[in-house]
């Protein structure tokens, strides 16, 4: 039988704090097994505890919840990173998922919506506030440039559904295909883009300002 998802949660705010977890808790096989403030309380909480997922606020009092993922991911590879933040300006999502983050939600994110984050982002799955998806491609089709890459008409349409964070069943559905056959397009995506991981992907995408017509 699996074990109960482990996650921690860092906000320099108490009722932000107490509200996450509030939510979390209620669901059944989700433990919150730590809390902090800070960066520096963050990295001793999970020198303590194994984590599986991680929420983190941009705004710390000592240092920004981009550079604390940094320094989760040396010690701690296989916790998923979730954003829980205001801020969803291009910098602060480019500088996110640069740094492996698996989620980028905002603070008006539903109950709903940060206890998904946390499946999506247990299988493998990247996890993102509506609004930032909208920010997020409505930035890349306004910047007009061009990947330079040589991939086929289905692999663009297949990219800009990972920008949404959809998973493989939904990225399917959305485009009329088989299970199968997305996966077998988001492998030879990353391929050809030299990447690992569907949170690479978006972060490439963004990066580089891809259109996705």
């Amino acid at each position: 039988m699996a074990h109960s998802t482990r996650v921690v949660v860092v906000d320099d705010h108490p009722a932000m704090r107490v509200g996450v977890r509030g939510v979390l808790e209620r669901e059944r096989g989700i433990d919150v097994v730590g809390e902090a403030a800070t960066g520096r309380e963050a990295l001793s909480v999970l020198s303590r505890t194994r984590a599986d997922a991680v929420f983190l606020d941009i705004r710390l009092p000592d240092i920004d919840g981009i550079t604390l993922a940094v320094e989760i991911r040396k010690t701690q590879p296989s916790a998923k990173l979730i954003v829980l933040s205001c801020q969803t300006d291009e910098a602060s999502v480019r500088r996110a998922l640069d740094a492996g983050v698996s989620g980028y939600l905002t603070k008006l994110a539903s109950p709903g919506d940060i206890v998904d984050a946390v499946h999506k982002v247990r299988r493998g799955q990247v996890a993102m506030s509506a609004d930032v998806v909208t920010y997020l491609v409505s930035g890349l089709v306004g910047k007009r440039r061009s990947t330079g890459l040589s991939l086929t008409p289905r692999e663009r349409e297949i990219w800009a559904e990972l920008a949404k964070g959809l998973s493989n069943r939904e990225i399917a559905r959305a485009l009329f295909l088989s299970e199968h056959t997305v996966k077998f397009h988001v492998h030879n995506l990353l391929r050809k883009l030299g990447l690992k991981t569907r949170a690479e992907a978006i972060s490439r995408a963004y990066g580089r300002g891809t259109v996705f017509d």
